[in-house]
């Protein structure tokens, strides 16, 4: 999981979310979403696939690339 905390905060900000919005869109908690964007915890694996699918991006984009130069959609 080398970039996914960077990714998750760039992504949510990108779509002008809050920690609060994106949560209820995935079904969790605000103070769970939240360990997860501090790196104070690490999500199972069916919610980084729902993570990834929320934001259209493969699961190993979400995890290992820097997507914060990424230009499309």
């Amino acid at each position: 999981m080398l970039y996914w905390i960077d990714n998750i905060k760039y992504l949510r900000a990108r779509k002008g979310l809050s920690q609060q919005g994106l949560a209820d869109a995935l079904g969790i908690t605000r103070a769970r979403y939240s360990k997860y964007e501090y790196g104070q915890a690490e999500p199972p694996l069916e919610l980084v696939v729902k993570i990834a699918r929320f934001y259209g991006v493969s699961i190993d984009v979400l995890l290992d690339d820097d997507i914060s130069g990424y230009k499309g959609g």
